[in-house]
């Protein structure tokens, strides 16, 4: 039978509570000092210039009360750790007879009787002065129980089995708890505590994580919205449509975003403005959605058209809700319309989501034009400068000397006009500055080759990334003085840009003058066939472009001979305009045209007849021939 024994002295439940306490301080001040390590709010603010700003919620008490509690977690470990060590360890002693005696264990009957007799002598009450009789009382006491037990047969068995000369005894079992804690008048409090932890915090938060866990996917969007995206996207959508889809994603419908019936004025004025916005500019009809007629896409619908076309919200609640949707809508374009697209292997509809990036981190509408994205140049203005001059693109813009720029950007202040001049040049020019396709090893193209697209991708303007880009020349990247046709350079240099890291450094930030977060500037790489408007394989994000780069690609090659079109497309997530297109031609020959591999001369000699070697040679000549005698023999005779 188990016996449970509380701890008197505290002692292992201050070891008990330092490891609890312990377990979750520490976890909690290493990611505390994780975090500070990460680039804060300060260090992620928009570097580029930004004519709307959300508005500034006040800072959350929650940083303060976790580094408070982390501080009462450590005071209590300094408590705990120094009663731990001023506490004395009570520890149960193991009653040995043999050591008691003063013998080695196992000692024979002869020496057991020696030991007793002597330290009887020592330790008899009666041959000890007063002073020391108690303790010899106790001695002796001990010595004859030992005596005892190591001379009698059973009382020496019971200790051999059990540990103890009168048998099993009772386990004592120690709990780390304070006999105080477990005490009557302590039940209540122990019993809420229970409660507390195991009946409401854990159940809290576990619920809490599934319910997240449950609703969002990896990409964390929201499970009906991936739902009515894969249910309503087509081959051979419009963007028109392609916006209405959005405009139904369940992420409008939350309390913060959804439709409140307070705002019914301010929304249909809005939406009256919009409406003759796009209907004076001829593009489409704006109305509620027949096929999504609820009030949360309605609203979606008006706020966000009212950015891709600069109608300004004047409600200021409104307008800070027009700019968290239109995050929202930049993450759902990304990761939810663009990822089922290219599942799809569709190149039309990808490449038409991917301008629609565009268009929201621009607010730019359908007609995309490229000069809109500038910061203070407005619809109205642009309309009238397009009717007076041929200028529709930023390059086109940057060609003109300083004079004609601020000619023709005239109605603007001075410093506004320098800062769309000063802008324009950082807007990044993308050049496939080379581009070839091989077969490692091999001059020619055979069909079901594994080919090899070679990329080289340059950002030709020297104030793309905010600054003037290195002068040193990265000879690696020297891909336009490799020869196609050369297998084994270009194998060399392949093997070179493998055994490099891809990454180039961090993300440079778009300028997004109409976007009021900041906005890392990605491009997409594809390859497509035109004939069967498919992806050769998924586009690839490069999210490190800042000057230069290579990028590799590997493919099968048809099965059949002749030459193939395939279209080389690269497009920004976040600037209309820097879109470049190159149509590549694969030719692919038969495989007899592939040289013949090389002859591997056999230089083995043959080995003389007075070697080892060469006995076992003619003897295994011997074998054979006489082994094709005989069958020759036994076949006759048959």
């Amino acid at each position: 039978m188990a016996r449970y024994t509380y701890d008197e002295s505290g002692v292992t439940f201050y070891y008990f509570a330092l490891t609890i306490i312990g377990l979750v301080t520490v976890p909690a001040t290493l990611a505390l000092f994780v975090f500070k390590g990460r680039p804060d709010a300060a260090s992620q603010a928009p570097k580029t210039i930004k004519l709307r700003k959300k508005k500034v919620h006040s800072a959350s008490r929650a940083p303060q009360i976790k580094l408070a509690l982390i501080g009462l977690g450590w005071a209590l470990i300094a408590i705990l750790a120094y009663q731990v060590k001023v506490t004395p360890v009570q520890t149960t002693q193991t009653w040995d007879p043999y050591e008691i005696l003063g013998i080695d264990s196992g000692s024979d009957m002869g020496q057991v009787k020696k030991a007793f007799r002597l330290l009887s002598l020592k330790w008899h009450p009666d041959k000890v002065s007063e002073d020391l009789r108690e303790e010899a009382e106790g001695k002796y006491v001990d010595i004859s129980k030992a005596y005892k037990t190591l001379t009698d047969d059973v009382a020496r068995e019971n200790y051999e089995k059990y540990g103890h000369p009168d048998g099993l005894q009772t386990t004592t079992m120690g709990i780390a708890l304070p006999k105080w804690l477990v005490e009557a008048h302590a039940s209540p409090f122990v019993l809420g505590i229970y409660c507390l932890v195991f009946g409401f915090i854990m159940p809290f938060y576990v619920g809490r994580w599934w319910y997240r866990s449950s609703r969002f996917t990896k990409d964390g969007i929201l499970h009906p919205t991936m739902a009515t995206f894969f249910k309503n996207i087509r081959e051979n959508i419009s963007q028109r449509n392609l916006i209405e889809i959005i405009t139904s994603a369940h992420e409008f419908k939350t309390d913060e975003l959804k439709y409140k019936p307070s705002e019914e004025a301010d929304l249909e004025s809005l939406a009256t403005q919009v409406k003759n916005v796009i209907s004076s500019e001829g593009n489409f009809t704006f109305k509620r959605s027949e096929k999504f007629p609820d009030a949360d896409t309605w609203k979606a619908n008006i706020l966000l058209n009212a950015h891709l076309y600069r109608v300004t919200v004047t409600n200021p609640d409104l307008a800070n809700q027009q700019l968290l949707m239109v995050e929202t809508t930049i993450h759902l374009i990304q990761k939810g319309l663009l990822q089922i697209a290219t599942a799809h292997s569709w190149t039309s509809c990808s490449l038409n989501i991917m301008r629609l990036s565009q268009w929201f981190v621009q607010g730019v509408g359908d007609d995309g034009a490229p000069f809109l994205q500038l910061p203070f140049i407005e619809r109205k203005p642009y309309k009238l400068l397009r009717n007076s001059s041929d200028i529709y693109s930023i390059n086109q813009f940057n060609d003109l000397k300083l004079t004609a720029k601020k000619r023709l950007i005239n109605w603007l202040e001075p410093t506004e006009i320098d800062k769309v001049i000063e802008t324009a040049e950082k807007i990044p020019k993308l050049e496939i500055s080379r581009s070839f396709l091989t077969v490692i090893g091999d001059k020619i193209i055979t069909p079901l080759a594994i080919v090899t697209l070679v990329v080289k991708l340059r950002i030709t303007n020297p104030h793309s990334d905010g600054g003037k880009p290195s002068v040193t020349k990265d000879p690696l990247l020297d891909i336009e003085s490799i020869d196609e046709n050369d297998p084994e350079a270009v194998e060399e240099f392949l093997n070179k840009v493998e055994s490099r890291s891809s990454d180039n450094g961090t993300t440079p930030e778009a300028i997004s003058p109409q976007f009021s977060s900041r906005k890392g500037s990605s491009w997409w790489v594809s390859f497509s066939s035109p004939q069967s408007n498919r992806f050769i394989f998924s586009p690839i994000r490069v999210n490190d472009l800042v000057s230069e780069k290579i990028i590799t690609m590997q493919f099968q090659a048809p099965p059949k001979t002749g030459d193939v079109n395939f279209m080389l497309s690269v497009l920004s997530d976040s600037y209309i305009g820097a879109d470049q297109h190159l149509p590549i031609t694969l030719k692919v020959v038969e495989r007899s045209q592939l040289p013949p591999e090389p002859v591997v001369e056999d230089d083995i000699s043959e080995p003389e007849e007075d070697s080892i070697a060469g006995q076992m040679a003619q003897m295994r000549k011997q074998g054979l021939s006489g082994g094709a005698q005989n069958a020759d023999d036994t076949s006759d005779e048959e």
